[in-house]
């Protein structure tokens, strides 16, 4: 057969045409598995989504602090590099979600191990299917980018509805506890946040649940933390994407400004130190900002300094290092810093969302992409973050905790065996997409990095509160170094107090 123009044009477009066809089906069975999300979804109560300068500073309060743990070194954490610079891969690995078809692809670090979610949707018992999950949390679902979509998916494959309640954190914890001690509409989880006894006392053990959480997909050393009496009220998973490590936040934009040394190269190269950001909070002054740091305070300093707070929990009672040497030498430390050599200030992150100074203390939460914190810095895409800088002293690195993304059953709850399987899915960064999460890919980096450190503390401080019915502590952040020793001194009774009444909470837990 003689082959021509005509006949070559003309068999083109018949393969042209069985590829259209060949597409449409491919596109068709994409559709039908697309995972979309109800409108109707979400019930929301106490949602508040316009964030006031008072509600921000309200929603990182440095009062809710907790118990110290160390994280043992296990094989899991023998390839970080417990200095600045840590080696975390930015390598991807390709993870199944559980649906079946859909996979995404899970930065090195984030795979929580254990058993597949496959094989815990298959233990899953029947009975489950067709039931209510409700849950409150101070963070509407909206500001975890990508959860709608995951919890859309869950109800698919569980059968199990949830609803997500939002209520203010500058009112949740007194909330919370009024619906629990109510007995009426009480949920089936609720965030913890912090490791607080006047909180969890209102939780069951998790052994309600009839879960088996000795995977190691599962937090072992925050469920430590959350442990008081050999019961165990709250738990994540062990490399959530999802939670609030303490990190040191820069304007990018301020730094290229003024010619500072990049924090990121600093940190990398293993010279990310206290001394190298003193230095630069100084050059910031001389630059005519007011500050070289704001944010929240002492409580994320010290941690990373000599890794001490001032309420622990020692296996068997609730103890404090007030009148340690370490609590006094830290104080004395920051104090000056703060109300004499005036380098760092409390709060004002208005002003380093206004490029005000160049950097702020804060967690990770502040970097989410839905988060309202930073929203200018966020908008000019230079909105960057390293862990904090290490102290001189310290004999090793601690990492800590603002916030953590645990959740407790609480007492009453009316499904409390669908809420290990709901945590298990919504927590698991294979789930979402993480590349952009946190604004960009070298903050996932660094987020990664500070969630892998074998040493990791929680955060709980000193009381404010007028536990002791003997007057009122007030700040000992306005206290220069040479104050705090009288300070410390003039206010143990009422921490001393305030110790007695977790121990009075804890022995109610036992």
């Amino acid at each position: 057969m003689k082959i021509t123009l005509k006949s070559l044009l003309a068999l083109a477009m018949v393969i042209c045409m069985l590829f259209a066809v060949a597409g449409c089906g491919d596109k068709g069975k994409e559709t039908s598995s697309e995972q979309t999300v109800n409108d109707d979804f979400f019930a929301t109560t106490e949602t508040k989504d316009d964030v006031s300068s008072e509600d921000i500073s309200s929603n990182t309060s440095s009062d809710a602090q907790s118990n110290v743990t160390s994280n043992k070194d296990n094989a899991s954490n023998k390839n970080q590099n417990t200095s600045s610079g840590g080696k975390t891969s930015s390598t991807t690995n390709t993870s199944s979600n559980g649906s079946g078809n859909i996979t995404t692809k899970v930065p090195e670090g984030f795979q929580i191990g254990g058993k597949s979610w496959k094989d815990v949707l298959a233990g899953m018992p029947k009975k489950l299917r067709g039931t209510k999950l409700t849950m409150y949390n101070w963070n509407p679902a909206t500001e975890y980018t990508g959860a709608p979509a995951v919890m859309d998916s869950f109800q698919k494959q569980t059968g199990i509805r949830v609803t997500w309640n939002t209520i203010s954190h500058s009112v949740y914890f007194t909330k919370i506890s009024a619906i629990i001690a109510s007995g009426e509409n009480i949920p089936d989880m609720a965030r913890i946040g912090y490791a607080e006894l006047d909180f969890i006392q209102n939780m069951q053990p998790l052994s309600v649940s009839k879960f088996d959480f000795k995977d190691e997909a599962w937090d072992e050393n925050m469920m430590k933390t959350l442990t008081f009496g050999g019961k165990t009220y709250g738990t994540t998973l062990r490399n959530t994407h999802i939670s609030g490590v303490y990190v040191m936040f820069y304007n990018k934009a301020v730094i290229d400004k003024y010619n500072y040394e990049d924090p990121y190269k600093l940190w990398k190269a293993g010279k990310w130190t206290w001394d190298k950001f003193l230095e630069m909070c100084e050059d910031a002054k001389d630059d005519g900002m007011n500050f070289g740091c704001v944010g929240e305070g002492h409580m994320p300093a010290y941690v990373s300094t000599y890794g001490v707070t001032n309420l622990y929990y020692n296996g068997k009672m609730m103890a404090s290092n007030w009148n340690s040497p370490e609590w006094l030498k830290i104080h004395q430390e920051l104090g000056d810093l703060y109300n004499k050599q005036g380098l760092l200030g409390r709060g004002q992150a208005e002003l380093f969302n206004a490029a005000g100074c160049p950097f702020y203390v804060g967690t990770t939460v502040h970097a989410r992409n839905k988060n309202p914190y930073f929203g200018d810095v966020k908008a000019n895409k230079t909105l960057y973050f390293v862990p904090l800088p290490e102290h001189p002293e310290q004999k090793k690195y601690y990492q800590g905790y603002g916030e953590i993304e645990a959740y407790g059953i609480p007492k009453g709850a009316n499904n409390p065996e669908a809420v290990p399987y709901f945590l298990r899915y919504f927590l698991d960064g294979a789930n979402y997409t993480l590349d952009t999460y946190f604004g960009n890919k070298q903050n996932l980096e660094v987020y990664n990095w500070c969630m892998n450190q074998p040493n990791k503390v929680v955060n709980w401080g000193y009381e404010t509160e007028d536990v002791a019915g003997i007057g009122e502590v007030k700040t000992i952040e306005k206290c220069t170094g040479a104050q705090v020793k009288n300070f410390i001194d003039t206010n143990s009774r009422i921490n001393a107090k305030w110790v007695d009444e977790q121990n009075k909470i804890l022995n109610k837990l036992k």
